[in-house]
């Protein structure tokens, strides 16, 4: 009873205490009331943060909004705050589960006042944040990193734009090259870039162009980057060391986009100040060049060309810079506006250049004067300097006299014609234009194709010209060349009429000598008379016209200076004159695809004579004894069906000193087939080799030796061939730089035919450099790498990933019992196109998922459907690169013509 007593009385006690408002009491009193008041509190500021947040990332969105430094900072203030409230009231928690006296008294006095003061100041704190979060202005325009580049309005170059962005939004990518002819809008795009960053919302702090220009100042380089940072002033006396340092140690604390126009050469970023972009500071660099090899240098990451615009797209770009009013001033105007158009070939400053000198001319008779100056004389069309000045700076850029003779004779083809590689390369060796250095034309067509100077042709064994490059080409030679080519009945290309003392190079296509001399004007015709049969200086002449029957009295004998005479493709040409025995100086021959039935007797005065092609002619056979008086001859070459007897010709061939390449195609003729490949020295001649109908042939054996220089085999109708073999290799016999890895060192094209017997190619396992591969036709072909004894091993001894690792396209056609290409899963890295047609036992090809990344299948549904995969996932990757084909009898006719032809 006594004990009930004190506690009562203790209570009492207490209770006056609590209730007398003493200040330490106080925190200690109001503590939970407090803490009820700061979570209601905290979450109303909370409530307040997420209106304020939603509102900043909303105005955000505007061109160069960016939150304020106090809106900033009041955030970082809330996030802090949060947490020690979230802690504070945990901590208030603990203490309500740990009084004791019922309820009424905390156990540490001392605590618990600590936390009432506590959460007293802390109240304060969340309602000063409260007050502070009522802001009128929460973003602000930041600093513009961009600074526009005023451009007139673009045409056509909105999907290069989409493929360049997507380029920069891949965080993988941090250096992009764009490569393109001079002239094609790369500046124009790189400009276009820039603009688009003053729209768009970025995380770039700093975009920054610059032009590189042909010979870079690097100097002048970071003085614009000094500029565009506010640090030139600084910076006008100090070293380019100096200055590399001072704009790499701003950039590097920055994300940076930098845009570097027409660099021609390597670039060293370093030197400049260019902190290189990697991983951590997120930059990229994007560039633009004329030459693709530059982007190599630069370790692009991407590589994207620029290309030409499209005739609609080019027609459309015209017309704007034309104008509507003259335009619509005359009914004609506009059909001769799109025929101007297209001789501009795509190229948008020509576009824009010719547009603009037309845009007055309201006479249609001006505009066809103009259209024929264009096609004939375009350096004389009004501000056509700006247009060929750009492209021949990347003709001087070339890297020595070989590749620019090279590529200026080029223009010796008609304009937009698929020059086919290994007939431009013959030119140039038979010009001599491939000196001890630089005899790989290969090389140098890609290397002309990498400075954009040449462009792909229709497949990959042909090459273009671009009709303005060509036309600047053909500036840089005018004096020396002369150029008639018939374009269509309504045009034709006459240039180079005024100059005839001074032609060393004449190019006739598809015209006749009538032509020249009925359609040029009475004093050009004067002159032609005059001194066509002269032309002192004339080394070239190109004459592939086909309906040219004959030569006119008198016209060769004093071409004295004439090296190289190609007649090929003058389909009616029956016969050459006598007088040809006058061009004691011709050195290369060319009658190929004509009607001429034999060389006359006078062509043995052709003593120095290098190169004789006689492709596809009548001709049966040579006389004895004709060619062995050309001790100079280094190419001979009669490639076709026709039948030619060889058997007088080998013995001529083979006593020639200097004979290094010979292209032969044997009918019917084993004896003869058997009889070359004894000779040894003619072996390592052959670059191409046709066996057609051969029906007594039952096998052939190639040595090493004849393997060496070929790149062309083609069997046909040889109905008794069963297998083609390799001698046994012999070491001593071989060239010192002969590749012991490939037999088959050059071979690229192989044609088989209707060989019947044939059941295997598996020797074409060694044709390291194969790139067709043509079979038809073949009804016991039943694989193509076979394992007869031995060829298991050997593949299983070579790497999966030399076998056909050059092959780019496969034509299977007609091989009834086909049913395997390889039993192993092949590479093939380089493939673009295999065509399958009535092959209906081949029902698996030799894929996995990574295999031929890069190739189209051409071939019949049924067939398709009924292929069975490794697994489903080669399966799927395959199935959108298939193309589906129904061929009748015609087509197949037309793809047996089409893949034999030479």
């Amino acid at each position: 009873m006594a004990s009930g007593m004190f506690v009562e009385v203790i209570k009492e006690v207490g209770l006056c205490l609590w209730q007398s408002g003493s200040k330490c009491l106080v925190h200690i009193r109001d503590l939970k009331e407090n803490l009820n008041s700061l979570e209601v509190t905290m979450e109303q500021l909370m409530q307040i943060y997420e209106d304020v947040q939603q509102r900043v990332q909303t105005e955000e969105l505007l061109p160069l909004a960016k939150r304020t430094c106090e809106v900033a900072g009041w955030f970082d203030g809330v996030r802090k705050l949060n947490e020690d409230v979230s802690k504070t009231l945990q901590d208030g928690k603990e203490q309500e589960q740990n009084k004791c006296l019922a309820g009424y008294c905390p156990k540490n006095c001392w605590q618990s006042y600590k936390l009432g003061k506590r959460v007293r100041k802390m109240l304060d704190e969340v309602e000063k944040m409260k007050n502070k979060g009522r802001f009128d202005i929460v973003v602000a325009k930041m600093h513009n990193p961009v600074n526009k580049k005023p451009m007139d309005e673009t045409m056509g170059l909105d999907p290069m734009l989409q493929k360049v962005w997507r380029c920069i939004e891949d965080k993988s990518l941090r250096v992009i090259g764009l490569y393109g002819v001079g002239g094609v809008g790369k500046t124009t795009l790189l400009h276009r870039i820039n603009n688009l960053f003053l729209s768009l919302s970025h995380d770039f702090v700093e975009v920054i162009l610059v032009s590189v220009s042909k010979e870079p100042d690097v100097k002048n380089i970071q003085n614009t980057i000094l500029q565009k940072l506010g640090l030139l002033e600084g910076s006008r006396f100090v070293s380019t060391e100096e200055n590399a340092t001072l704009i790499c140690r701003r950039l590097e604390e920055r994300k940076f986009l930098l845009l570097l126009d027409d660099i021609w050469e390597w670039l060293d970023l370093n030197l400049v100040g260019i902190p290189l972009p990697d991983d951590q500071n997120e930059s990229k660099v994007i560039f633009t060049t004329r030459l693709e090899e530059v982007c190599g240098l630069m370790g692009a990451q991407q590589n994207i060309k620029v290309e030409c615009l499209t005739q609609e797209e080019a027609l459309r770009l015209f017309r704007m810079k034309v104008g509507e009013n003259t335009l619509n001033s005359d009914p004609r105007i506009p059909k001769l506006a799109e025929d101007m158009a297209a001789e501009c070939k795509g190229l948008p400053l020509a576009l824009v250049t010719v547009g603009r000198a037309m845009a007055s001319r309201k006479d249609p008779e001006d505009w066809e004067s103009e259209i024929a100056a264009l096609r004939n004389t375009p350096s004389e069309f009004p501000g056509m300097d700006s247009v060929l000045l750009p492209l021949k700076f990347s003709f001087e850029k070339l890297q020595n006299a070989t590749f620019k003779s090279c590529f200026l004779y080029c223009c010796l083809f008609p304009d937009g014609y698929n020059i086919r590689k290994e007939e431009l390369i013959e030119y140039w060796r038979a010009e001599r234009l491939l000196d001890e250095y630089y005899h790989d034309g290969e090389y140098i067509i890609r290397s002309l194709e990498r400075a954009c100077l040449l462009e792909s042709g229709e497949s990959e064994e042909f090459v273009k010209m671009h009709g303005l490059i060509r036309d600047m080409a053909w500036w840089e030679c005018r004096d020396k060349v002369a150029i008639f080519i018939k374009r269509d009945a309504e045009s034709d290309e006459e240039r180079g009429l005024s100059i005839w003392n001074g032609v060393e190079r004449l190019s006739l296509w598809d015209y006749s000598i009538d032509d020249v001399l009925i359609n040029s004007s009475p004093s050009c015709i004067e002159h032609f008379c005059q001194n066509v049969k002269q032309l002192p200086n004339l080394r070239t002449m190109i004459c592939k016209v086909p309906l040219l029957t004959t030569f006119p009295a008198g016209f060769f004998p004093l071409m004295s200076a004439l090296t190289l005479l190609d007649l090929s493709n003058s389909f009616l040409l029956r016969e050459l004159p006598k007088e040809i025995g006058k061009l004691i100086n011709l050195e290369s021959l060319n009658v190929s695809e004509t009607a001429i039935t034999e060389l006359p007797d006078e062509i043995q005065y052709l003593e120095k004579l290098r190169c004789l092609i006689l492709n596809g002619t009548n001709i049966p056979e040579i006389q004895r004894g004709l060619i062995s008086r050309f001790q100079f001859l280094e190419i001979f070459s009669r490639f076709g069906d026709k039948y030619f007897s060889y058997s007088e010709v080998l013995g001529d061939l083979v006593n020639l000193p200097h004979l290094s390449e010979i292209c032969i195609a044997i009918t019917s003729d084993t004896a003869i087939i058997q009889r070359l490949m004894s000779l040894e020295r003619l072996q390592g001649c052959i670059r191409k080799l046709s066996l057609f109908s051969c029906d007594e042939l039952t096998s052939l054996v190639l040595s090493p030796t004849s393997l060496y220089r070929m790149e062309h085999l083609e069997l046909r109708q040889c109905s008794s061939l069963r297998e083609v073999g390799i001698e046994p290799f012999r070491i001593h016999q071989m060239p010192k730089n002969f590749d012991h890895c490939s037999m088959f060192g050059k071979l690229r094209r192989v044609v088989i035919g209707d060989c019947g017997n044939l059941r295997d190619v598996t020797w074409l396992i060694y044709a390291a450099k194969l790139e067709t591969l043509d079979l038809r036709d073949c009804k016991n072909l039943r694989e193509i790498i076979g394992f007869k004894l031995g060829h298991g091993a050997e593949i299983e001894k070579m790497s999966r990933n030399f076998i056909f690792s050059s092959l780019k396209v496969l034509r299977l056609v007609r091989l009834p019992v086909l049913y395997t290409i390889c039993c192993y899963v092949l590479h093939f890295p380089l493939l673009r196109k295999i065509e399958v047609l009535k092959c209906h036992s081949l029902e698996m090809l030799p894929f996995d998922s990574k295999s031929a990344k890069n190739c189209l299948i051409h071939g019949e549904e049924k067939w398709w459907d009924r292929l069975d995969w490794a697994d489903e996932a080669t399966k799927q990757i395959f199935s959108s690169k298939f193309f589906r084909h129904s061929w009748g009898d015609d087509d197949d006719e037309d793809v047996g013509a089409s893949s034999s032809a030479i």
